[in-house]
């Protein structure tokens, strides 16, 4: 992300607080809203039929995965039971759809988690799947700086969440496995660190780093990292890096992926803003990719060949969705209102509110966009 539309400058701070970012997703059942968490009551009595449970879940401070685990834990279900149509940032109040299989109402009602609510029961047929949303309501309160003015439209860049909640590698790691050097990926997914990390994570990765000894390493990893323990387990078992790396998740291995086709997009994009080329769409490369016409093609072919990328082996990852699309290079934030520093807006799906306030705050690095620039100074 290199370039921005306008001259004006807040140099502003979001999220210092999680209340300072209110989320609240529109999809094809209304509008999730914030209710309980702000001290109201939602909605509590069901309507419908079906065998699916859709319910409204309000955070704070949670990352959906982690909250969804834990709902799955405390019913003693499956996590694949329950679904959702998008993510929400965690350092946040956030207010979202999930459905449910073959649950009730009832039982979901008992749940007691702290700083979790939910209400809105609604029962249907369907599951709820990814992208099943129209967009979200965003309010964000701005400190430190007095809002004037907040442009409404911005370059569509792909946020610096994409990349990684703080250690912003999945692109490097996606390049790697595009080519299939699963060393490489590997090494960066585990060693390169980030001066966001706590201490013990970034000396972790030094020492790794250093001495790439994967079974003396899981005697000074942090337990916390989870996914990264799991990849040195392999390959203390004598996996191969391969087999070591397809130990995550599926959908994170597909995350990688999409973050390098991402990472590429916002290269193109800067390159034809800086030619004053703002109309239209542009790509995000992947296996079925056509070029644009005249220069805005010549552009992208141009950072295609300096990235050394060949777009037909992004075939390979064909199951994981990497066929490519067309992304707006400008959008334009919807119902935008400014009262005392707080700007409320709609984005459609797809686009990122980061991206949006960028353009207004001009920020020099993620901190207060991706996490909580106080959980920042707190580590040090």
């Amino acid at each position: 992300m290199e370039e921005y539309l306008t001259e004006l400058k807040c140099s502003g701070r979001i999220k210092e607080h999680p209340e300072d970012f209110v989320v609240e997703e529109e999809g094809p059942l209304g509008r999730a809203r914030v209710v309980e968490l702000f001290g109201g009551r939602g909605e509590k009595e069901p309507r419908g039929g079906g065998e699916y449970l859709y319910v409204v879940l309000e955070k704070r401070d949670w990352d959906l995965n982690d909250v969804l685990r834990r709902v799955a834990r405390e019913l003693r279900i499956s996590r694949d039971r329950i679904s959702f149509a998008g993510t929400k940032d965690k350092y946040a109040i956030t207010a979202q759809w999930i459905s449910l299989w073959r649950l009730k109402w009832d039982e979901i009602k008992k749940l007691k988690i702290k700083d979790v609510a939910f209400h809105t029961p609604v029962y249907g047929r369907k599951k709820l799947r990814r992208g099943d949303l129209l967009g979200n309501w965003f309010r964000v309160r701005v400190r430190g700086c007095e809002v004037e003015e907040v442009p409404p439209q911005f370059i569509n860049y792909f946020g610096h969440q994409r990349f990684g909640s703080y250690r912003f590698v999945s692109h490097l790691v996606g390049k790697y496995l595009l080519v299939e050097d699963y060393e490489a990926a590997v090494r960066v997914y585990l060693t390169v660190s980030s001066p966001w990390e706590p201490e013990e994570t970034r000396e972790a990765r030094r020492r790794l780093a250093e001495d790439f000894n994967p079974t003396e390493a899981l005697s000074y990893f942090p337990k916390r990292l989870r996914k990264e323990r799991a990849i040195l387990s392999a390959l203390a078992a004598g996996k191969d890096y391969r087999r070591a790396l397809f130990t995550l998740p599926k959908n994170l291995i597909a995350l990688f992926i999409h973050a390098y086709q991402s990472y590429l997009f916002n290269r193109i994009a800067s390159a034809l803003v800086r030619e004053g080329i703002l109309e239209g769409e542009t790509i995000v490369p992947g296996y079925l990719t056509r070029f644009s016409e005249g220069r805005k093609g010549e552009i992208e072919r141009e950072v295609i060949q300096e990235e050394g990328v060949d777009l037909s082996t992004f075939r390979r990852w064909k199951k994981f969705g990497a066929q490519g699309d067309r992304r707006k290079i400008v959008e334009t934030a919807r119902e935008v209102t400014l009262k005392n520093n707080v700007i409320s807006f709609f984005l459609p799906k797809g686009t990122y509110a980061t991206s949006f306030l960028r353009e207004l705050l001009k920020p020099s690095s993620p901190v207060g966009f991706v996490f909580s620039a106080r959980k920042v100074r707190e580590r040090g």
